[in-house]
């Protein structure tokens, strides 16, 4: 038996149910080059269902997932797993790191260089992210991304396909 974890979104925005865990479907080097390689990698999946006016918004939400995951979970040794979940309402992204350390949303100060990755991920996904265990060591912090109606599918395939044509 899973882990419940991150939201599978229905209906409306704010409707959220928990979904099990389950591995995550790809895994990065824990470096700048695996966040850039994520980065496209959704991109690529956005644009084959249909969502790529997402490609902006959910790109930056996973580069600041990612980074914090490569700062601040990074276990030497262990890579960085993503799944991108399609909603009716746009993608939910899970970022998967090896501690077991979970991330607080602060202000960081005017002077700050750093810290102010979670305030853009909150102010992105309207407050619609957060942190659930994994079954094992670790973590996943998962951001849903949304759209407006106009610019999302018709249809939308339960299985994360591309729509039918």
């Amino acid at each position: 038996m899973g882990v419940p974890i991150a939201v599978v979104m229905s209906g409306e925005y704010d409707e959220i149910r928990p979904r099990q865990y389950t591995p995550p479907q790809r895994l990065w080097t824990a470096s700048p080059d695996g966040v850039h390689r994520a980065r496209h990698a959704l991109a690529s999946q956005l644009a084959a269902w249909g969502m790529s006016a997402l490609a902006d918004d959910a790109g930056l939400v996973l580069s600041e997932l990612m980074t914090n995951a490569q700062r601040h979970g990074r276990v030497p040794g262990r890579d960085i797993g993503t799944s991108f979940l399609r909603t009716e309402q746009g993608v939910i992204l899970e970022v998967h790191d090896a501690r077991d350390e979970r991330p607080v949303l602060t202000k960081a100060a005017d002077t700050d260089e750093r810290g102010r990755g979670l305030a853009i991920i909150d102010a992105i996904t309207g407050g619609r992210w957060g942190v659930t265990d994994r079954e094992g060591p670790g973590k996943v912090v998962w951001a849903a991304v949304l759209a407006p109606a106009d610019v999302l599918p018709n249809e939308v395939d339960p299985s994360g396909s591309a729509p039918a044509s």
